[in-house]
């Protein structure tokens, strides 16, 4: 594959997300359409909006490569807001509320995973969820992620899947009893290796791919791809393995392309994960399949994280950014633009500001001309 192709692939991808499913996190004074329109303006492009039968619209929207935040309801959310507000709409971003669980009384999580080399995988979370009853999803989320393009399947997967669109975050869950030996060894893949996946189909590796073994050396996972068939989910699933984790992007977009494999977690962990959000995931989908799946959390978290990333500042000289957006702007209007998406203000002084970047947008911004295209859009 030439580099051209190589950079041109899948450069830009469209997600769909039903207005319904947005207003959870939007609370604006503006129609879909309107919503639409500033978001194009300012942000991500809304190519479309589509009529669903229940009276729902459905945005089908552009999101450029460079920012996985917006592969999410909550991160086109946040955007919109913005765009809103800024616009002189009446609007308000909601985030979703942080789950609280203390998990000290509980167990250790009766498995053992490996990562070598640690460098294929930043951060990795999981728990154990026990007595689980595998059934239909409830009707609300059966119907979102129809509207967003994915198939509902049962109540543990599907909650994988409403997450996933939700946040931005790929999520596995595993039969926890089909993890022989409970070990997970995570490593890079040999050329030649085989792995039946989830779609029933298997795949002759070019190695060098992501792959989770467990302890009789069965390969369970094509990681960030599609998981295996042999740990799948089923009917008899009384013990899930919840796990949310980031990858190696550059490998992961390797793989897909190696074997024309494209697939909704594909396409967001080779664009980066927000590694600081990933417990607040895991939280967030075990409260869920309590809820729906009558699960209960057994074992305490497990956080692999060897190489904490250090928060992200930022300075910004308010007479440079007037001059390159070629504008008269006040330093309130300018602390105010990133305040709206999320950059906390550090330290003022009457010449310049410190910006904390945040975590979902620190493989994005780097310096002074990154804060400035920020206000400028």
């Amino acid at each position: 594959m030439t580099a051209d192709s190589w950079n041109n692939f899948e450069t830009q991808m469209n997600i769909f997300i039903p207005s319904s499913w947005l207003s959870d996190f939007l609370k604006a004074k503006a129609s879909v359409e309107e919503i639409a329109r500033y978001l194009s303006l300012c942000s991500q492009s809304v190519e479309k909006i589509h009529p669903s039968p229940d009276g729902d619209k459905i945005l089908e929207i552009e999101v450029t490569s460079n920012r996985p935040d917006c592969l999410s309801v909550i991160g086109i959310a946040r955007e919109a807001n913005a765009a809103l507000k800024s616009n002189g709409f009446s609007s308000s971003f909601l985030p979703p509320k942080k789950e609280k669980i203390n998990l000290t009384s509980l167990p250790k999580l009766p498995l053992k995973v490996t990562i070598t080399p640690p460098s294929i995988c930043p951060r990795f979370c999981a728990l154990l969820i026990e007595n689980v009853k595998v059934g239909p999803s409830p009707k609300i989320i059966q119907e979102r992620l129809k509207k967003s393009g994915i198939r509902a399947i049962d109540n543990v997967v599907d909650i994988s899947n409403y997450l996933m669109i939700e946040t931005g975050q790929p999520i596995h869950t595993f039969d926890y009893d089909k993890i022989l030996d409970q070990k997970m060894i995570m490593r890079l893949s040999k050329k030649g290796e085989a792995v039946t996946t989830l779609d029933g189909v298997t795949r002759e590796l070019p190695g060098g791919d992501i792959v989770i073994e467990d302890g009789k050396g069965r390969l369970i996972d094509l990681c960030g791809i599609m998981g295996g068939e042999n740990s799948a989910i089923d009917k008899n699933t009384k013990r899930v393995l919840f796990f949310v984790q980031a990858y190696d992007p550059v490998l992961i977009r390797r793989t897909s392309m190696l074997l024309g494999h494209r697939t909704e977690a594909a396409m967001r962990f080779e664009r980066g994960i927000d590694l600081e959000a990933i417990p607040e995931v895991v939280f967030r989908g075990a409260k869920l399949i309590a809820q729906n799946a009558n699960g209960k959390i057994a074992s305490q978290l497990v956080d692999i994280y060897p190489r904490k990333k250090s928060p992200k500042i930022v300075s910004l000289n308010f007479a440079k950014a007037a001059k390159i957006i070629n504008a008269s702007l006040k330093p309130e209007k300018i602390i105010e633009s990133l305040t709206l998406l999320e950059f906390r203000l550090q330290k003022k002084t009457k010449e310049e500001a410190t910006f904390l970047v945040p975590s979902f947008r620190s493989e994005d911004i780097s310096c002074q001309e990154d804060l400035v295209e920020e206000i400028a859009r």
